[in-house]
């Protein structure tokens, strides 16, 4: 089955603002690299604003589903804390990784554009949480808290350093340094 005429234009303008970035990217260039008409655009979304929220929202919904698969095939719980490290690293890999497209998010629009940043913002707390939910059957619910923060700044850095190298190794290094820190609190 063909996708929508609206999926096409997520699709596209997920690969244009992963590659150029939001700010860069025109409502021009996306119709024409999505090949749709403009009515079709803004038949289907009220402006740019609201096709890079529906973009996000589709990237969000992507990574939560794939891990949470991932998550249920997974027991020990140190191994689940890695697996979260894991799905960065396979990300790392993909032909289309450019960056992590809820921090272009908030570097371009920053916390006081909610239509967009309210998105990236859930998506860093979904994150966090559920590495703090992941820790809390190994440590203290206060450890656990700072930890998963922690945590959090690695794979931060591990996707800068993935981008800049172009290289999964920094997912690799995140989940060393973080095992480490593990070790210790446990």
């Amino acid at each position: 089955m063909r996708p929508s005429k609206r999926q096409l234009v997520v699709d596209k303008a997920t690969e244009l603002f992963s590659q150029y970035g939001f700010q860069a990217v025109g409502i021009d260039s996306i119709i024409e690299e999505s090949n749709v008409a403009r009515m079709t655009l803004y038949r289907n979304f009220e402006g740019k604003d609201d096709l890079i929220r529906a973009v996000l929202e589709q990237r969000y919904a992507f990574i939560v589903d794939d891990i949470s698969d991932r998550l249920t095939r997974v027991d020990d719980p140190t191994a689940r804390v890695k697996t979260i490290f894991d799905w960065y690293g396979a990300w790392f890999d993909t032909p289309e990784f450019a960056g992590c497209l809820f921090e272009r998010a908030l570097a371009e629009f920053g916390p006081d554009h909610p239509q967009i940043s309210d998105v990236a913002i859930r998506y860093r707390r979904k994150i966090t949480d559920w590495m703090e939910e992941l820790l809390v059957v190994l440590m203290p619910a206060d450890a656990a808290r700072k930890l998963a923060e922690v945590f959090i700044m690695l794979l931060d850095g591990a996707t800068v350093e993935a981008r800049a190298s172009k290289s999964s190794a920094s997912a690799g290094r995140a989940w060393a340094a973080a095992l480490s820190l593990l070790s210790r609190d446990v």
